[in-house]
């Protein structure tokens, strides 16, 4: 329970907050007042800047080109092409883990994918096939990087400084949308001597497609998705691989098995095969593909089918649970058989004793059994030290190599890597210090008309990614549209709806195998850390933001009064001379009716 001292202190501090970046003017009658020439409702023009041209930027975009009228959009993109993560990863075996036809934007099927599991090409050309057909290209501009966005009160507006081709440029927006997601700034390992190496170095998100590796010695350090994706192509034709290997993880089966292997069977059967290919990975036959374009209502099945079968999987998040218990043992079981007979040192070093889920866990395709080839030297040592030849451990060890992959991962910055700046100048890096304080994964308190994709406290960790971003893009256009319907300067979250949420998921999270001792990003890699992703399912998450709670928004008008909307007294249909639409309430059924603003 709060004291009284403190909830007063709390409120007079919000309050304080308010009365502060208010205009006076705001609440004075004395001026004159007069009616805007305008049917109700009817949008004033925006503007809105979007950091990034992923799936996130051009999924806003789409939206926008979709439902808004009066607008102007610019996704500025740091790359030069569109698609985002997948533009930055391009190393061998690069893939998505969940079955591509469950990887697609919820409205925009792909009936062609060649592979159950996605490969990183392919996924690129989808977003790519994506700009195309709908023209985004307009509302991108490529090799442009966001550096700062001061968010102007009076004018209900940021002020964003770019830097583009070379150049730094100046453009103002009223709706400021981060699209850039948190794991889009790769890091090189904190290792002595890294860049002394004289033979090639690497990093996964930063890859050199002209590097060949056959008949090279490697070595790959980490045991994250990445390197578990990267191992086991380097293992085919590397004279030796070296994988450094200095923390524990789960290898889990592949999402979606059930289906994998029951299309398998019926492709056996269909071929006269007596047994099944190898790995999980599965090609699809012309003839599915074909099924798949022509047959709408069997496809949307099948997406539904392995949407689910992912969802189904959210009780093994739950600590002690049934569900929890059991992938564990299977797990573990599954992971002894694949390694095989012997290899005592692998399984002890790299199977974890907490429960699966704790950090992201990763199918890895014929990783465990590349571990194992006569080629292949695992190294569970800590890594000291890198010199021109290779690299030493903590035993002093030298392990001689000629090229060094380096998988391991990226910068978790939880405020966005741009300056920002919100009321009265407060910067969010300042606010996030000694941690973010965020809603809904959405938007931050003291940062008006500010909205992130995916932010902390998302749903990173459950379900697919792509059906939660759009919910969340349909939140923020919600509210942009209602800024440009109501003539709204100011659309600012509350400081209080967004503690309480926040106690309420830490208290939830106590329940939850994340919160089990381990090491994994969703705690900013900090053991017994808090945790930064959603209380609940991917569902659970869909259902609350899918309406928006303005009664959580402090909301300042641009006009001295708040219904000056309202206008001339007429909508739009009457002003227009639309007859059509004079009467959208009289209807055969009961079923939903708008007029049209």
């Amino acid at each position: 329970m709060v004291p009284p001292s403190l909830a007063a202190e709390r409120l007079q501090g919000i309050s304080s907050h308010i009365s502060s970046i208010e205009t006076p003017s705001q609440n004075e009658d004395s001026s004159p007042y007069e009616i805007l020439p305008q049917w109700h409702s009817k949008p004033t023009h925006l503007r809105v800047i979007c950091v990034g041209a992923g799936a996130a930027g051009l999924l806003l975009a789409y939206k926008m080109k979709m439902n808004f009228a009066n607008y102007e959009l610019v996704c500025y993109e740091k790359n030069p092409d569109v698609g985002g993560t997948w533009f930055e990863n391009s190393y061998p075996g690069c893939a998505c883990d969940v079955p591509a036809h469950a990887y697609t934007y919820s409205f925009e099927p792909n009936p062609d994918w060649s592979t159950f599991y996605a490969y990183a090409p392919e996924i690129r050309k989808y977003f790519d096939d994506f700009t195309k057909k709908y023209n985004l290209i307009p509302y991108v501009k490529l090799n442009s990087r966001v550096l700062s966005a001061k968010w102007a009160e009076e004018d209900g507006q940021y002020n964003v400084e770019i830097e583009s081709e070379g150049k730094i440029v100046k453009d103002r927006c009223h709706i400021f949308v981060n699209g850039t997601g948190f794991l889009n700034s790769w890091k090189w390992p904190k290792i002595e001597g890294l860049h002394d190496f004289k033979g090639t170095l690497l990093h996964s998100a930063a890859w050199d497609s002209e590097v060949d590796w056959k008949d090279k010695t490697v070595a790959v350090i980490g045991t994250g998705s990445s390197s578990i994706q990267i191992v086991p192509q380097i293992q085919k034709t590397a004279k030796h691989l070296i994988a450094f290997m200095r923390s524990v993880t789960w290898i889990s089966p592949p999402v979606g098995e059930a289906l994998l292997d029951k299309q398998k069977t019926a492709a056996m059967k269909m071929n006269g095969a007596t047994s099944q290919p190898d790995g999980k990975q599965y090609y699809y036959t012309e003839e599915e593909k074909k099924r798949f374009r022509e047959d709408p209502e069997y496809h949307v099945r099948y997406r539904q089918q392995l949407e689910s079968s992912v969802n189904a999987l959210f009780d093994m998040f739950i600590r002690g649970s049934e569900v929890s218990q059991a992938a564990e043992v299977t797990m573990r079981e599954e992971m002894h058989r694949r390694i095989g007979l012997g290899h005592d040192e692998l399984k002890k070093r790299l199977i974890p004793s907490w429960p699966p889920g704790c950090r992201r866990i990763t199918p890895g395709d014929g990783y465990l059994e590349a571990l194992v080839k006569p080629n292949v030297t695992t190294v569970h040592n800590e890594l000291v030290k890198v010199v021109p030849e290779g690299v030493i451990d903590d035993s002093g060890r030298l392990h001689k190599v000629d090229i060094l992959v380096c998988a391991t991962g990226f910068n978790l910055a939880f405020a966005p890597p741009f300056e920002v700046r919100g009321v009265n100048g407060v910067t969010m890096a300042d606010e996030f210090n000694p941690e973010p304080n965020v809603y809904l994964a959405v938007t931050v308190p003291k940062f008006p008309n500010y909205f992130v994709i995916n932010g902390v406290r998302g749903n990173w960790a459950a379900g697919t990614a792509l059906p939660s971003h759009e919910v969340q893009v349909d939140y923020i256009l919600k509210c942009a549209k209602k800024v440009q319907e109501e003539g709204i300067r100011a659309l600012e979250v509350k400081h209080e709806p967004t503690m309480q949420l926040n106690r309420h998921i830490d208290e939830w999270h106590k329940g939850s195998v994340w919160n089990a001792e381990c090491k994994s990003w969703y705690k900013n890699n900090i053991l017994g850390g808090k945790l930064w992703i959603w209380g609940g399912s991917s569902l659970h998450y869909m259902k609350t933001i899918k309406d928006v709670k303005y009664e959580h928004y402090d909301i300042r008008y641009r006009n001295q009064n708040m219904w000056a909307y309202l206008g001339n007294g007429r909508v739009k249909a009457e002003v227009m001379h639309d007859v059509e639409k004079l009467a959208p309430y009289i209807r055969k059924t009961d079923v939903p009716w708008t007029i049209d603003s």
